[in-house]
């Protein structure tokens, strides 16, 4: 748990090499289709294990056709050298959190990016808006909402470890999720120069970090990073550098999954250092439950030497408090300590 006093973005950086090692890379092809048990089971443990160690992961084989992700790539990267007028007429609100937006900020404090956000189609039952399309790139809004399609696919999959490593029945949390999840993607551009350094729009003048230390609000998030690197998970009083492996995929744990496992699964920690002399492009995948979820500890995760150590979260109101925190300074960001038992 972070002090609320605590500047987790001072702590040291690892000069350990072997974080690579240690942050385990895992060849999910059996999860899709479990042909052999034995691996399956293997697939299944290293995830379970690397959730309680790590909160963070690496997959390959995750049935995501190179041929999209290079589309994601080119769509992302076309979209954020496009003129400032032109995002601009994307720009996200307070009422609507879809489309562009390149004043964030993660726990009050300003991230030097730009972002696009973007969810499934139709009107989302949180915010009750929709997304906001460019009107001449029909090809970009096809490519991402395939890849939304794609990302939904492989985590259901995940999920199904997730359930079984905590001995429950590989799809129990599936109807939470699998019609009507509210998951969303992220165009994330870390540039070089601060977008708001000569800006007339109101800013806080430090954006020190691409994204100060957070973690994630969902249940787990998927993480196409370039080659470019800067992502870092914090464990044991360090950042670990999460280096980029060719065709693999980040995944880590939310919040609502440290919950629902009653702090067996952690919701990692980390942050995206400041790019000084190279732009960098990531997009994230959050997945997370339907709007009327209620999460709490599973049943299989109490015992009597550990009880349920959460209140009850309404996913609804949590994920609008939190947006609220990154749209704008609208108060302290919410966060899972909140709901704590004494």
């Amino acid at each position: 748990m972070e002090s609320p006093t605590t500047d987790l973005d001072k702590f040291p950086v690892s000069n350990d090499k072997r974080t690579l090692g240690d942050v385990p890379v895992i060849d999910i092809t059996e999860l899709a289709h479990p042909l052999n048990q034995k691996q399956y089971q293997i697939c299944v443990q290293s995830i379970a294990q690397a959730c309680k160690d790590w909160g963070f992961f690496q997959i390959v084989n995750h049935g995501i056709q190179d041929t999209l992700l290079e589309k994601v790539w080119s769509q992302t990267r076309q979209f954020f050298h496009q003129p400032e007028d032109f995002k601009s007429s994307l720009l996200r609100t307070r009422e609507n959190p879809w489309g562009y937006y390149n004043n964030e900020l993660t726990k009050n404090q300003r991230d030097k990016k730009e972002v696009f956000d973007y969810t499934t189609p139709g009107i989302d039952p949180i915010y009750h808006a929709s997304n906001r399309w460019p009107d001449t790139q029909d090809d970009f809004r096809e490519t991402m909402i395939q890849y939304l399609e794609a990302c939904t696919r492989v985590s259901l999959d995940l999920l199904k470890a997730f359930c079984s490593g905590l001995g429950l029945p590989p799809e129990f949390l599936h109807p939470h999720f699998a019609h009507n999840h509210t998951g969303f993607i992220r165009l994330n551009y870390y540039p070089v120069k601060d977008p708001l350094e000569a800006s007339s729009v109101d800013h806080l003048e430090v954006a020190d970090l691409g994204v100060h230390h957070h973690t994630d609000a969902g249940a787990l998030t998927l993480l196409l990073q370039d080659e470019v690197g800067g992502l870092q998970v914090f464990r044991e009083g360090q950042w670990h550098n999460i280096s980029p492996v060719a065709g693999a995929i980040v995944v880590n744990t939310g919040d609502m999954m440290q919950i629902w496992s009653n702090d067996t699964y952690q919701a990692a920690i980390h942050r995206v250092l400041a790019m000084q002399s190279r732009d960098r492009y990531s997009v994230p995948f959050f997945f997370n439950p339907s709007s009327s979820c209620i999460i709490e500890p599973l049943s299989t995760t109490i015992t009597h030497n550990c009880p349920g150590r959460y209140r009850p979260v309404e996913w609804k109101q949590f994920r609008g408090q939190r947006t609220d925190g990154d749209y704008a300074d609208y108060g302290t960001e919410v966060q899972i300590d909140q709901f704590r038992k004494p």
